[in-house]
Parts: C-alpha cells; structure tokens; sequence
C-alpha cells in the first residue's frame, strides 16, 4: 500500500516495526508535513505518541485502513471540533 502513495508523489515514512514510530512522528514534524496519514493498526498503538502533537497546528494526523472503521469518524469529530468548536 505503501508503495502506491509514493508512486502518488507522497512522501512515505515505512515502518518495520512499531518502535521506530517515535523517530517517524519527529521527521514528520521536522519536514513540516500538513496532513500524515497513518495506518490504523498503528495509529490505535501509537496514539500517545500522536496525542504528543496534538496541541500543535500541523500536522494533522489521520488514520487509514482499506475498511471503514469508527476509528474515522472519530478523529474526522475531533477535528472539526477544534477547527469550529461545535460538530
């Protein structure tokens, strides 16, 4: 799945395994990206890290999965509550 969002022209941080999450989060903010997209399994793991970065701006991270979850709707809520202040 990777390899079609960098064949996209996105810039792509793969992962081998979840401890490097922490490492990615900071080159993330560093090459000051405005939208990170997250694999779902990995967002609900490392959702402390990210909730780390959550008083900032950008970026905004968002998860991703080849099916629906509520986990979606979720973050979409919170987003467009700190954005507006109402749902």
């Amino acid at each position: 799945m990777v390899l079609g969002f960098a064949a996209l022209g996105f810039k792509v941080y793969p992962l081998k395994e979840v401890a490097g999450f922490k490492a990615v989060l900071d080159r993330v903010i560093e090459d000051k990206v405005a939208i990170c997209l997250v694999q779902d399994n990995l967002y609900r793991q490392g959702r402390d890290e990210i909730n780390n970065y959550k008083n900032l701006a950008l970026p905004i991270f968002m998860p991703f999965s080849q099916d629906k979850t509520d986990l979606w709707d979720s973050i979409v809520r919170d987003i467009r509550l700190k954005a507006t202040g109402a749902f």
